[in-house]
């Protein structure tokens, strides 16, 4: 009993010291950085540094990555583009390698032994839309080909750096629901397709949810439809499923709202629950399917007089 006990003290020692000595935390310095007002059509170079702990050379890729709405402070949120930015940005010899420092630094974070200065461009292009913008630049620690790590593999912590700039312009977020009409039957479920269009200026992130009630009043189910990103004066649709097997045929009653962070479109409408229509299959003049016939009849023919043949 006791040995067991000692054998399997010593195995979890030795899994925390290993994942310990594999551990890789990649961080940047600064956290944030705020560029200020741009210009469209203009090209901004931005520097920062990457620094690790640990005393090994490591290979790092930088990744940008695009922003939630929901972690963009309050301040600028009512005029903040959601447009995909990711493609502006052009990173100077990536992966790029971070090397030890003959020094360590000890820092209100910790330690740092490795830090390397990182440069890379934000290419904003003409067209870009105006009002305030942000991203993420994440560094990911990279495997060389040739190493093959141990069971368990290394662990590795990430901090990003955010990038914030406000392309100068006006900005407006609004949207307006255009529609909602019943579709077609899928599997006892009926589409219900809601429009909406984008009339802002910038590109908005939306979803949508949607309550179904019968002829009394009566809620019967609410139905959740998704989220999209839409751009400027585009339209698009959010569909949601009704169940159907368990309702009668009739009207029905919906209210949609769709909720774009900064403001929410909202509209009732009236749906109706018809029986599935069954799939016809119709040739141009009544041509189509006799040709197909024939045209069966034909190969069929052939292959009988090629087979007599062999």
């Amino acid at each position: 009993m006791k040995f067991s006990f000692l054998t399997l003290f010593f195995i979890i020692i030795f899994v925390i010291f290993s994942v310990a000595s594999l551990s890789q935390n990649v961080g940047v310095s600064p956290g944030k950085m705020d560029l200020g007002k741009v210009e469209a059509g203009s090209t901004k170079l931005v520097t920062f540094y990457i620094i690790t702990p640990s005393e090994e050379s490591l290979l790092v890729k930088l990744e940008p990555e695009r922003v939630n709405l929901d972690f963009i402070g309050n301040n600028i949120i009512n005029n903040f583009s959601e447009e995909d930015i990711t493609s502006w940005v052009k990173v100077i010899n990536n992966p790029v390698e971070l090397e030890p420092i003959n020094e360590t630094l000890k820092t209100t974070g910790g330690i740092i032994r490795g830090q390397r200065e990182i440069s890379f461009l934000i290419e904003i292009p003409k067209d870009a839309e105006s009002g305030h913008h942000a991203i993420d630049i994440k560094p990911v620690p990279q495997e060389p080909p040739e190493t093959i790590a141990p069971v368990g593999g290394k662990v590795v912590a990430i901090t990003s750096i955010r990038i914030l700039f406000d392309i100068i312009g006006t900005a407006l977020r609004r949207g307006i629901i255009l529609d909602t009409e019943a579709g077609k039957h899928v599997n006892n479920r009926l589409e219900i397709k809601t429009y909406f269009q984008n009339t802002g200026t910038v590109t908005i992130s939306a979803s949508g949810t949607q309550r179904i009630y019968n002829k009394t009043g009566k809620l019967i189910k609410e139905l959740y439809l998704g989220k999209k990103y839409v751009k400027p004066k585009e339209i698009k649709v959010f569909t949601g499923f009704l169940p159907t097997k368990e309702l009668n045929l009739g009207d029905y009653h919906t209210y949609t709202i769709i909720d774009y962070k900064t403001g929410k479109a909202e509209k009732s409408s009236i749906i109706e629950l018809t029986p599935p229509t069954a799939l016809v299959i119709k040739g141009e003049e009544g041509m189509f399917i006799p040709l197909l016939l024939i045209i069966i009849l034909v190969i069929f023919v052939i292959s009988v007089i090629i087979y007599r043949r062999i």
